[in-house]
């Protein structure tokens, strides 16, 4: 018993040390009938400065990497518009229209009154099981990773109705959230990724901009989804690389009876590379350039079946690249995005409806519920996918302990004019449902950042979201944001 007791210690003991990364671990010695330790799967070296390791009961040579990191963040906005994670959410005018007939404005108390949040939700924990390559070649891995930025069930924003969410159990008894966990198959220049991970569309998350706050902020390709993919890597070129994928992935709405399919097509340098920070992570990427499409089918009942597409173009260019390809140390990198489509709205693009509502699943032919941002009932009855267009820049600078990133980014709608009625509303309400309606978002940042530490970073940030409304008494909304994060890495 009391071996199993220090076993049990040493194995969260090791689990809480900072330094463990692939190398700590190293393939077990499984011996049938051995020690009661041994038989538990934990099997300490007779070195006291050897690794701890860690056996499955089936992945016989397995070897898990446990990453993470802790993340407390600070953060000030001068509206009561926003959680932690920004997406593409709207910002509260600070005057709303009650209604038709010229009624004059009032006041709107959450565009006029900013709000302090102090979270830990973003904290991270993550394994990877790497499995030993098999004689015919095959490399795989399994990968599983969580966060506490959860949907906290009949509300995800506190206080957005009495008694369903309270703020304390929001920020202090947080929901867990699967971000990634799937599979990843390697055998030559194929590799095959079966489970939830990174959207091809926009070729996620190599392009993504250098920033303080939780992303996704405005304007940017991000999501996370089950799928099945495949890419093929070529060499085409002394240290030059031509990446070409395709995908079937989770369906926008599972009444759809379709998967949603990408593809892409990406070259990429292995040797010119620049430093891509953003939270807590720091990345080594390729100048490269990458185009990549989406199709998003949707099925209604007798309103409509309109399949959505959309089309993205990425860049990295390290303008001063690493002198060795590892190193941060004095690097500067430009990196942007272009993307544009139909029905994209609210899943590539996270948060954004531009005001558009969703398809309700008690609305007239309507087959179940459809997310706002897809698309919403136009004034003929009719269900029509909301057009969209983004692009964004950034540019950041990498020293071997500091880092600082500006950016913009802008998104626009193409058809919101279809969406400005209903048939069921009565005058006053189709005024309030244009006046809500909001054709575009412009975002800009400064952030900095400081590693004092190779596992401690601290971070800073000023951004703004600024909305243009169709409301002529009220036309534009603005957010000021001002985080401050502190990340231990493991």
């Amino acid at each position: 018993m009391s071996r199993r007791r220090d076993a049990l210690f040493a194995l969260i003991l090791a689990a809480a040390v900072p330094a463990a990364s692939a190398d700590n671990f190293a393939p077990p010695t499984d011996v049938p009938g051995g020690s009661a330790v041994s038989r538990t799967g934990i099997s300490p070296e007779s070195d006291g400065n050897a690794p701890l390791l860690v056996t499955t009961s089936f992945l016989k040579g397995a070897s898990l990497r446990l990453y993470g990191f802790v993340e407390t963040d600070s953060i000030y906005d001068t509206t009561q518009s926003l959680t932690e994670e920004p997406d593409n959410n709207l910002i509260q005018r600070r005057t709303v229209a009650p209604g038709a007939g010229g009624a004059s404005s009032v006041n709107n108390i959450a565009g006029q009154r900013g709000r302090e949040e102090m979270s830990v939700r973003n904290s991270r924990l993550g394994g990877e099981i790497t499995i030993p390559t098999t004689d015919s070649g095959w490399k795989t891995k399994g990968i599983f990773e969580i966060d506490f930025l959860g949907n906290q069930g009949v509300t995800t924003a506190p206080g957005a109705t009495p008694g369903a969410q309270s703020e304390n159990n929001f920020f202090n008894n947080p929901a867990l959230r699967v971000r990634h966990a799937y599979v990843d198959l390697t055998k030559g220049e194929l590799n095959y990724k079966i489970g939830q991970t990174w959207s091809l569309f926009g070729w996620q998350p190599y392009y993504f901009p250098g920033e303080t706050t939780i992303l996704p902020s405005p304007g940017m390709l991000y999501r996370r989804f089950a799928q099945a993919r495949v890419t093929d890597t070529h060499r085409i070129a002394d240290g030059w690389n031509l990446e070409t994928a395709a995908d079937a992935a989770k369906p926008a709405e599972m009444n759809s009876g379709s998967p949603e399919w990408q593809g892409g097509v990406r070259i990429a340098s292995t040797k010119i590379t620049g430093a891509s920070i953003n939270g807590a992570y720091t990345s080594m990427v390729g100048l490269s350039a990458a185009l990549s499409g989406v199709l998003v089918p949707t099925r209604t009942t007798n309103i409509g079946n309109p399949t959505g597409q959309g089309a993205a173009f990425d860049f990295f260019i390290p303008i001063i690249p690493s002198s060795n390809g590892k190193s941060r140390d004095n690097t500067l990198v430009l990196g942007g995005e272009a993307g544009a489509g139909t029905g994209i709205g609210g899943l590539e693009y996270a948060g954004l409806s531009l005001g558009v509502p969703g398809l309700s699943a008690s609305a007239p032919g309507a087959d179940g519920a459809i997310d706002p941002g897809i698309g919403g009932v136009n004034s003929a009855g009719d269900f029509q996918l909301l057009q969209v267009r983004a692009f964004r820049a950034h540019l950041q600078y990498s020293l071997k302990q500091w880092a600082t990133s500006f950016g913009y980014s802008q998104v626009e709608a193409r058809n919101l004019n279809v969406f400005s009625s209903l048939l069921s509303n009565n005058a006053a309400q189709n005024l309030a449902l244009v006046n809500g309606l909001a054709p575009k978002i412009q975002y800009g940042y400064v952030s900095v950042m400081y590693d004092p530490l190779d596992w401690l970073r601290f971070s800073a940030e000023v951004s703004q979201t600024r909305d243009t409304y169709n409301d002529a008494n009220n036309r534009y909304a603005a957010n000021n944001r001002y985080q401050l994060s502190a990340f231990f890495k493991f």
